[in-house]
């Protein structure tokens, strides 16, 4: 497999940025752990069942600032069209602006007919919302550049600063719209900060001619993504008691660490994937068979987190988070995938595989969650994995044609 690795480049050239991006990603996990542990400990499930809610709601609504850009950013970077930064992010921006009034008519909505205390939080932070989704380009063209140190010194400064602010926010105020603001607040800050360092660090001018048009298939992709990750939490929120969501959520966040430690290392990659005319996806597949053993490894670790981490009220969380690590494989092969159809720009093929993935896991949602509660939501979001890697491959094969070349040394091997 080593061997294999270095047809994607030197081993030795990807152990730095391996090193930084997980690093990174270490940075970004205890973060969020310190922050629901925090929540936990000195608020309990319901404050933070509304934090989890109303970020859901601020979330899905970001589809609007067309998120398909930070992929562009990515992809366009490594290609050394830096022009598509400035032009991508303003674009971004101004779509974001129509976030604002979305967000006033929703927290009306809920301030009327739900709960005053979510509609007056989603009302404060409004306004701050084209500068926490659509300033975020930044993360993407460092990885771009391969600058993953430079990310992770960013990613710490940040969240640093906003990990003590939350933190100080929950103990002394233990109040939803008073932490919201404080959270959104502080990404919005630095959002600016690094987004004005970007500008001023631009090589070039250049364009990639198609980087708009792939950014609307590639909200696509984000759009289900959105709805994967947000639409459970509401789902929830509405049917079960608001505690629920906090343990659905605590299930997710534990999960989500190792997912995101997969994409983390998958990240170090693509620069040169998306260089090379002769990786295919068949060089991954034995990493797929060799990745089944992280949820055999994790299984008895999960039980000695959960409780050093939250105690044992919420032992409950054990055998959740167990069987949602079973999907560390499926993630990785699916990412892997993705990349490969974002890289030949499938533009068709994307949008086909994330809207047949949006309808199957909004249906998945409707039936099981009902019917199963947290169970359901977390039957639901394996079920989409398997689902999107089977579409991703299928339509890899469909549509090769498109970007294969005459070519002995080049192949597609699915």
């Amino acid at each position: 497999m080593i061997n294999q690795m270095k047809s994607i480049g030197q081993v030795k050239e990807h152990l730095p940025n391996i090193f930084w991006s997980n690093l990174n990603l270490g940075v970004i996990t205890v973060s969020g752990l310190t922050i629901s542990v925090v929540f936990v400990r000195f608020a309990g499930k319901e404050l933070y069942g509304q934090y989890l809610f109303v970020l859901a709601i601020f979330g899905l609504l970001s589809i609007v600032s067309i998120p398909g850009v930070r992929t562009v950013v990515f992809r366009t970077t490594a290609q050394d069209y830096d022009g598509v930064y400035r032009k991508a992010t303003a674009f971004s921006f101004l779509w974001g602006v129509l976030g604002i009034p979305l967000l006033l008519i929703t927290g009306v909505f809920f301030y009327l007919f739900r709960a005053k205390i979510l509609g007056i939080s989603l009302v404060s932070c409004a306004l701050l919302f084209p500068f926490v989704t659509s300033l975020q380009t930044w993360v993407q063209f460092l990885k771009g550049r391969s600058g993953f140190k430079q990310l992770t010194i960013n990613n710490s400064a940040k969240l640093s600063v906003k990990l003590v602010a939350i933190t100080l926010s929950i103990i002394l105020s233990k109040n939803i719209i008073v932490i919201l603001l404080t959270c959104l607040l502080v990404e919005s800050g630095f959002n600016i900060l690094y987004h004005s360092k970007i500008l001023s660090s631009l090589r070039n001018d250049e364009l990639d001619m198609g980087w708009k048009r792939q950014s609307y298939a590639l909200t696509i992709m984000d759009l289900s993504a959105m709805v994967f990750g947000q639409v459970d939490i509401i789902l929830i929120a509405a049917l079960l008691p608001i505690g629920q969501v906090a343990i659905y959520g605590l299930v997710m966040k534990l999960g989500n660490v190792f997912l995101q430690a997969v994409k983390s290392t998958v990240d170090v990659i693509l620069p040169k994937l998306y260089k090379s005319e002769k990786i295919n996806v068949g060089y991954f597949y034995k990493f797929f068979l060799l990745s089944f053993l992280i949820p055999i490894v994790l299984y008895p670790i999960i039980r000695y987190l959960v409780l050093f981490l939250y105690g044992q009220d919420y032992s409950e969380l054990v055998f959740f988070s167990q069987v949602y690590l079973t999907i560390v494989p499926i993630f990785f092969l699916h990412s892997i995938a993705m990349n490969f159809m974002v890289k030949h720009k499938l533009n068709k093929e994307i949008n086909i595989s994330k809207i047949v993935a949006i309808i199957a896991v909004l249906a998945l949602y409707s039936i099981l969650i009902p019917l199963y509660g947290v169970w359901g939501g977390i039957i639901s979001s394996m079920l989409y994995f398997i689902i999107q890697l089977v579409i991703n491959l299928y339509l890899l094969r469909v549509g090769k044609s498109k970007y294969s070349r005459p070519s002995e040394d080049v192949q597609v091997i699915l």
